[in-house]
């Protein structure tokens, strides 16, 4: 009877352990979800014409330390002569260096991959200026008329087609580019921005704008907002435009210099070159209205000579950043929370002129 006992004993309590076994066997593993925050800021630096002192500046978004030349740093050379813009898409960082004729391609923390040169039939090399991204392609302006596509596996330049003299910036739309032609250089600026198909590059319209187009952009809906710098000031100040996606017409909305977008949200700034800074502006893309002309709480102090040279929102936090250059010294990036309250400012290099992102994710 006791050895009965003992074997039923035994025998419960193995069933036991393999029931417990069983069960956390079946337990589904425990996901703990990160949430996204921003790793990184990099910050593009013209530099001097003619002078290739252009450069990258890292900020570490957590310990607020600064890395003034990035790229010279990772690389062993100096990045180029007269960069403009920086873009990141997919696993990559692509900037375009104008005065060096070339766009260069790094991993996202500034290694360079490949350097993407484009020439013209004459063996003259295009001038590569502003970039929009989608479709797993970068499209490219190239100033000196055209605008191209880079293919972001081969890392080659694969289609180029002309556009009209001086396009600047571009946005993507339902498979379409939107081009600011600006003519800048030309003895009268021009008046028009450009639609292409974004496969074939081949022309569907111009919708006509005010003089010197430059900076675009476009909202979830689809329409698409032009400043134009007229001729500084001297009859046409710089204004914003938005071109409605149904009509495919242009309407002014206000006077502005730059502009950036988050989530159907456009900042903009209003400094009129050698004048003080008037407006900090947000607009409301959905409602087609301004919430605000001063989304600054606290002032930016202005050294003499001294603007606006690039503005951005962070995607995640919301965060403003906001370059101050005099165009001759290092400058200052400037960072505001949501509310427009001075979070933090930390030096850069010379004029900073455009700003990308780094996350988590």
């Amino acid at each position: 009877m006791k050895k009965i006992d003992l074997l039923l004993g035994w025998l419960f309590s193995a069933a036991f352990l393999f029931t417990l076994t069983s069960c956390e066997s079946d337990d589904e593993p425990v996901v703990v979800e990160v949430p996204e925050q921003t790793e990184g800021v990099f910050v593009l630096n013209r530099g001097n014409f003619k002078e290739n002192n252009a450069s990258i500046s890292y900020f570490d978004t957590e310990s607020k330390t600064v890395v003034s030349d990035l790229f010279s740093t990772l690389n062993g050379r100096k990045l180029g002569d007269s960069a403009q813009e920086l873009l990141v898409y997919g696993g990559k960082m692509y900037t375009t260096v104008y005065g060096s004729y070339q766009i260069e391609v790094m991993d996202k923390k500034g290694k360079s991959l490949k350097t993407i040169t484009s020439k013209n039939t004459d063996d003259s090399y295009h001038q590569p200026r502003c970039m929009a991204s989608g479709n797993g392609k970068v499209y490219v302006t190239f100033y000196d008329g055209y605008v191209g596509i880079v293919d972001t596996t081969s890392l080659e330049v694969t289609k180029i087609a002309p556009v009209g003299l001086n396009p600047e910036q571009l946005t993507l739309v339902n498979n379409k580019i939107y081009v600011a032609v600006s003519e800048g250089m030309a003895t009268t600026p021009g008046t028009k921005v450009a639609v292409l198909d974004a496969t074939t590059l081949a022309e569907i319209t111009k919708i006509d704008v005010l003089m010197n187009p430059t900076e675009i952009l476009s909202d979830s809906q689809g329409d698409v907002y032009v400043i134009s710098m007229g001729d500084y000031g001297n009859t046409l100040n710089n204004t914003l435009q938005r071109i409605d996606k149904q009509t495919q017409k242009s309407t002014v909305l206000m006077e502005a210099t730059t502009m950036t977008m988050k989530n159907d949200t456009l900042y903009a700034i209003n400094a009129l070159w050698g004048k003080p800074v008037t407006d900090y502006i947000k607009y409301d893309c959905k409602n087609e209205s301004v919430i605000t002309t001063n989304f600054l709480k606290d002032a930016i102090t202005y050294p003499v000579g001294a603007n606006p040279s690039c503005l951005a929102v962070d995607p995640v936090t919301g965060n403003i950043y906001i370059g101050v250059s005099d165009f001759k010294t290092n400058s200052d990036m400037h960072i505001f929370s949501p509310e427009g309250k001075l979070l933090h400012k930390f030096e850069v290099g010379l004029e900073p002129k455009s700003i990308a992102f780094i996350s988590n994710k």
